[in-house]
């Protein structure tokens, strides 16, 4: 795991925000009737009625003045007068109510079908933040690594690296990490927004842990959440250590509870998972250990959904513990593993964490015969519907 060292810090919101002194974009109103097309389009009556207007998709619309480039006003007569919209597939868009992303907002996916609809309640004409973007629907299966040379041996559509500023490589796309608070700045919030390649974010690294990125939960970690809401991006959870996912006083209870009260959008949760506390809990056989090690895997991951049904997961480490040296154990788990998440609507993506005992990548850049394994592995679509 990596640690990146930056800083700096800011947010603007509805009320009070800086304005932005460029002129305002005038207004592109569609009177026809209304036919899907391939771009957003928005409208300020239900059923996308007239009037309406369509929006660009390498643009965040808002009045917030960052220095960002991409930063534009929505057009004359739009700010807070979005009551419907249409979403062609293949892309994401995010609706919030405050001009930094933050305070109600909402985030839809049109994996599979476009949608047509109307915004919540809550967030009728009151929106003054949209972004879309193109969505690459990845398979669920990724890999982690801070070797580009490594990445590009897996047949994996997605991975990460514990980072912010990695590239991606043809048909597998990078998501980017804030790690620690050090990054979760507005330098790097632009750096992401001119990206094309990227349309998730993950957050925190082990918050909770203090050889990791060791950040508080309140003043700190959503203070700095808030941040990359501006973004525009579907955003994830800080990824806890295993024992602090649920329950009175966890690290990441108190996170979705502080998230919930001021309307904080979480769109995935992230998990780490290694077993702990079972390294010597082994059964007469190598299956049969995988096999209990899987059962709680399970019931780990399904309590974590039934503490948080409203989020999907995504597990970015995990595997059946460190100090297991058996690579059988290990390929029996992987197996057990991936094809159940494979056919759980609620498991977004999952990365398994290679232990240092059992690399993924031997000393002279090869795979390994478990690395190999991983690469064999079947995975379906990360979205096999749309979300909204």
């Amino acid at each position: 795991m990596l640690f990146v060292l930056l800083a700096g810090i800011s947010s603007c919101k509805k009320s009070g925000g800086t304005v932005n002194n460029s002129p305002v974009n005038p207004p592109i109103v569609d009177n026809t009737p209304f036919q899907p097309g391939a771009t957003l389009v928005v409208s300020k009556t239900t059923a996308m009625g007239n009037p309406r207007t369509a929006l660009s998709a390498d643009t965040v619309y808002t009045d917030s003045n960052k220095g960002i480039n991409k930063f534009k006003a929505l057009p004359a007569g739009f700010d807070n007068a979005i009551v419907s919209f249409y979403l062609p597939k293949g892309f994401i868009v995010v609706f919030a109510e405050n001009n930094d992303g933050t305070g109600e907002s909402v985030c839809y996916v049109a994996a599979k079908a476009s949608i047509t609809a109307s915004l919540p309640d809550a967030l009728k004409n009151r929106v003054s933040f949209v972004r879309y973007i193109p969505l690459a629907n990845t398979a669920k299966k990724g890999f982690a690594a801070t070797d580009s040379n490594a990445v590009k041996l897996f047949n994996t559509s997605w991975y990460y690296g514990w980072s912010i500023d990695r590239p991606s490589f043809g048909t597998q796309q990078f998501v980017p990490m804030t790690w620690g608070k050090g990054t979760a700045t507005v330098e790097y919030l632009a750096y992401m927004i001119n990206r094309k390649d990227v349309d998730h974010l993950l957050s925190f690294n082990e918050p909770d842990n203090i050889d990791q990125s060791n950040i508080p939960v309140i003043d700190t970690a959503i203070a700095r959440y808030k941040v990359m809401m501006q973004s525009g991006l579907r955003l994830g959870s800080p990824a806890v250590t295993q024992d602090q996912a649920f329950g009175a006083n966890k690290w990441l209870t108190k996170f979705m509870d502080a998230a919930k009260l001021q309307k904080v959008r979480v769109d995935f949760v992230a998990l780490h998972w290694y077993d702990w506390g079972n390294q010597t809990n082994n059964q007469a056989t190598d299956s049969l250990t995988a096999q209990a090690v899987f059962n709680r895997f399970k019931t780990y991951v399904e309590r974590v959904h039934t503490e948080y049904p409203n989020q999907k997961i995504w597990i970015t480490e995990y595997n059946a513990n460190r100090n297991r040296s058996s690579e059988i154990v290990h390929k029996y788990f992987m197996k057990l593993s991936t094809d159940w998440m494979n056919t759980v609507p609620y498991v977004e993506r999952y990365a398994y964490f290679f232990p240092p005992v059992l690399p993924a990548v031997d000393t002279n850049g090869s795979m390994t015969d478990a690395g190999s394994y991983w690469n064999s592995l079947i995975s379906t679509e990360a979205f096999a519907a749309n979300i909204e």
